[in-house]
């Protein structure tokens, strides 16, 4: 699987899971973040610090099985067979 990844559609394969993973901790730390704040009427500046550690464990575990689940179709398309049956 190594090998895959270094040709240049592995590469292109590692860009993808990068971008997919940039935008699932944009969206999911907004959504996170913000919903927190919404739902129990406690702006940020009020939060613990064990608080802001268990919001980033939920951005972070959500992230990267966004992540996971995201760039499947780019695994597909830049690792697949390379055949004219598609």
């Amino acid at each position: 699987m190594l090998q895959k990844l270094r040709t240049p559609e592995g590469k292109k394969f590692v860009i993808a899971v990068v971008i997919v993973f940039l935008i699932a901790v944009s969206v999911i730390s907004k959504v996170t973040f913000e919903g927190v704040e919404d739902q129990y009427n406690l702006p940020m500046s009020q939060w613990t610090v064990s608080m802001y550690i268990m919001q980033g464990a939920w951005v972070a575990i959500y992230s990267v099985m966004f992540t996971i689940i995201g760039s499947l179709p780019f695994g597909f398309y830049f690792l697949g067979p390379k055949d004219d049956r598609g």
